[in-house]
């Protein structure tokens, strides 16, 4: 990049902008299925700055908002986050909407995770507008609903036929860059027996004890080794019997299972190992195996790929030193980077306390991270023919 393009990248935005639009969202509720206020405070902000949002109504009241800047020909680059926040946790020691700043750090829900992330891609798409002469190609800002529930943001987004080039989540990641995640199936067992009189257990078959069984030797199923992704599987919840009382053997059962997985399983390999398991118990009863929504395939791209190198590029131009990746998390950049088939990264702002009361999100990496999403737009993005830049 010439030193003009630097210019304009150090002059995209301030800690105290980002700070002033990480605040407007925030003092927004938006817990899932609550996000129409959110993203129309997201709209009327680029309709502030000159830019024309679409709206795509994913359920009622739920939309994304895209804005897509078309600068000739190129790849298009897109820049991904989303509004929906988890519930507030009890112990917060101040409003979670209205937020306490302390010096440069702010306290508030979806601080970090994520309305940090969409203030600097916002910021970073106005700023991408305003220098259509560095880059050429098609930007794509996305705000996402429903992240924290089920994705149908991201998901309907892809099925709406979303091709890109490059893709950066912006969930709150400055220190550990994610090239990579495991992926979440949520596997249901359903066990059936025979139901008989609880005082002669032995003519029937007691769906709740074999269930058991298979609950009690899960560890036995093999999961698969990755130098960088950790699969993991544990019960969320064991279902038997009626909930009134009755004298009767339980004839069915229900186990879930969350399953995170790495890069090369699949739905059918999970499915099938489970089953084997089953078989191998040499039980009475009958099991059949299921994948129930959510579910997310495990990514990785390689630190070698190009994309990378470039994001390193400009990562370290900001940070003055190179990035420590990682792997971790899951979300909607599962379903761009598989689904989508996008070269993703997770990069964003640093933060603090996800999930949990007192959230937080250090401000100065708000601008930083905007920048770092510049610099590299101007690392992958050609110039404009006859530019200073070429």
């Amino acid at each position: 990049m010439s030193a003009i393009d630097l210019d304009w990248i150090s002059n995209a935005t301030s800690t105290e902008e980002a700070f002033e639009l990480t605040a407007r969202l925030v003092a927004i509720r938006s817990y899932p299925g609550e996000e129409l206020a959110v993203q129309q405070a997201v709209a009327t902000w680029f309709t502030e700055q000159g830019l024309t949002s679409e709206i795509h109504e994913v359920a009622p009241d739920r939309p994304n908002v895209i804005v897509r800047i078309e600068n000739g020909p190129g790849p298009t680059f897109l820049l991904n986050g989303h509004v929906d926040t988890v519930l507030a946790d009890p112990g917060w020691t101040c409003d979670p909407w209205t937020g306490r700043r302390e010096g440069d750090t702010f306290y508030g829900l979806g601080a970090c995770d994520m309305k940090s992330g969409v203030a600097a891609t916002m910021l970073a798409t106005r700023a991408l507008a305003q220098h259509r002469d560095a880059w050429s190609g098609t930007v794509l800002f996305a705000s996402v609903v429903d992240e924290e529930a089920y994705s149908i943001g991201a998901r309907a987004l892809i099925a709406d036929g979303l091709q890109a080039d490059y893709c950066i989540v912006t969930e709150a990641a400055w220190a550990g860059p994610c090239l990579g995640a495991f992926g979440k199936y949520l596997v249901r067992m359903e066990g059936t027996g025979y139901a008989v009189h609880a005082s002669w257990p032995q003519r029937g078959v007691n769906a709740a004890i074999e269930a058991a069984k298979f609950v009690a030797t899960l560890d036995a199923v093999p999961i698969p080794a990755h130098p960088h992704i950790q699969g993991t599987q544990t019960v969320l919840s064991f279902q038997a019997g009626s909930a009134q009382y009755v004298v009767t053997t339980p004839a069915q059962a229900t186990v879930l299972i969350n399953r995170h997985t790495v890069p090369g399983e699949t739905e059918a390999s999970v499915l099938a190992a489970y089953q084997a398991h089953a078989e191998a118990l040499g039980s009475a009863a009958a099991f059949s195996f299921t994948i129930d929504p959510p579910y997310y395939p495990s990514w990785e791209i390689d630190a070698d790929h190009p994309f990378v190198q470039s994001f390193a590029t400009a990562y370290a131009s900001e940070a003055g030193t190179p990035p420590t990746y990682t792997h971790m998390g899951f979300g909607d950049m599962n379903l761009f980077a598989t689904e989508a088939g996008i070269p993703t990264i997770t990069f964003g702002p640093r933060g603090d306390n996800f999930h949990s009361a007192d959230e937080l999100v250090d401000l100065p990496s708000i601008a930083a991270t905007t920048r770092v999403l510049l610099r590299t737009v101007a690392e992958v993005m050609p110039p404009v023919p006859g530019s200073a830049g070429e």
